[in-house]
């Protein structure tokens, strides 16, 4: 399956906060998914760029956070606002 196959489920859906808070919680399993399976290869360099992709996804959140007020109630109390 392609990717162009894999994402249409989301571009039907419309610009609404909740659908891209939706969105990123997807991005980010399949993030962890595949960090937590370089890890078990021990690719090292592989867990660190995955890491730093994970990192970005939170700096993104807040970004809209910050530019939303409606955003802000999805975050959790794990994340902390730098």
């Amino acid at each position: 399956m392609t990717a162009a196959f894999a994402t249409i489920a989301f571009n039907g859906r419309d610009n609404s906060v909740e659908g891209e808070v939706e969105e990123f919680h997807a991005i980010t399993r399949l993030i962890v998914f595949a960090r937590e399976s370089a890890a078990l290869l021990d690719a090292d360099q592989t867990v660190y760029c995955l890491n730093l992709a994970l990192e970005q996804i939170a700096t993104e959140l807040r970004h809209r956070a910050d530019n939303s007020s409606e955003m802000t109630p999805y975050f959790k109390d794990g994340i902390n606002r730098q």
